[in-house]
């Protein structure tokens, strides 16, 4: 064969081909539970606590309303723990496969945003559920008496956290989109020589 010829193996993908399509596939698997985990978490954070709650604790007396709520949120707070588990293990993931990717701006803001979403969840189902129902449990309504207003102050800052979770949840969602479509690190350069045509070369 004369050297330079073009051959049938020059149409086989090379290793670095190969490299960057199992790497394609990781980020867009990981994206996809990425995206998947933040909108569930988000989506069940305003279902239960901006359609649910209120309606519950208008309808319903105390202290049987914040029996079923302080109930309702403990199970959803282990829901959010687990989206924040396959969040942030999205993120490792997307991080490995990315290479020099991972250290673009969006790529970086992407995982502060989601380890705040993560620690949030964390605080809220290790800290404040669990005082909202203890204090519950003591008999406690919102706004009378020492107890009460203790349970007045952990409610706003559960909502605090709650609104918080839910804006950073649409970032880590928009800027996973956003960062889906960059460059694979293993892609060939443009400038890189062509095989050449079939025939004897000069």
């Amino acid at each position: 064969m004369t050297e330079g010829q073009f051959t049938a193996a020059d149409l086989e993908p090379s290793d670095s081909d190969k490299r960057a399509a199992r790497r394609a596939v990781v980020d867009r698997v990981a994206a996809t539970v990425a995206v998947l985990s933040a909108g569930v978490w988000i989506g069940g954070m305003i279902a239960l606590g901006a359609c649910a709650a209120p309606f519950v604790f208008e309808m319903t007396p105390a202290p049987t309303s914040g029996y079923a709520m302080g109930a309702a949120f403990a199970r959803f707070d282990q829901i959010a723990i687990g989206a924040a588990v396959l969040l942030l293990g999205a993120e490792v993931a997307r991080t490995l496969a990315a290479g020099r990717r991972s250290r673009s701006i969006a790529a970086r803001v992407r995982r502060l945003v989601a380890v705040l979403m993560a620690l949030g969840a964390v605080y809220t189902g290790l800290k404040i559920t669990p005082r909202i129902n203890e204090l519950h449990q003591g008999g406690a309504r919102r706004g009378i008496g020492e107890g009460g207003i203790e349970l007045e102050r952990i409610h706003h800052a559960a909502e605090a956290v709650g609104k918080a979770v839910t804006v950073a949840g649409v970032m880590v969602i928009a800027l996973h989109i956003f960062t889906l479509g960059a460059k694979k690190p293993d892609d060939e350069d443009d400038d890189a020589p062509a095989p050449l045509p079939p025939g004897p070369s000069d």
